[in-house]
């Protein structure tokens, strides 16, 4: 059974980091202030994704992934909600 939910979570995480959008652009320079919004929220969202993954993360393998998750998924909020404020 744990071989099961393993898998159940690892098939979750994918699903979860793999939503099959197009690149988020390196340089914010290149986009408007409604699109850094955008990126921001769906940036934000990613982070609460991962806090969830991480809060249902039981075996050890899976655990220290979702640590590195949340932590990729701040640095990145962090990052893109630094940019937005700094157009304003």
């Amino acid at each position: 059974m744990s071989r099961n939910v393993s898998g159940k979570l690892w098939d979750m995480a994918y699903r979860l980091f793999d939503d099959g959008d197009a690149e988020i652009p390196s340089a914010p320079g290149q986009i408007t202030k409604e699109e850094l919004s955008v990126i921001v929220g769906q940036a934000k969202q990613e982070w609460i994704n991962a806090q969830n993954y991480f809060n249902q993360a039981t075996d050890p393998e899976l655990v220290d992934h979702a640590i590195l998750s949340v932590q990729v998924a701040e640095r990145k909020y962090m990052y893109w909600l630094k940019q937005i404020k700094n157009l304003e």
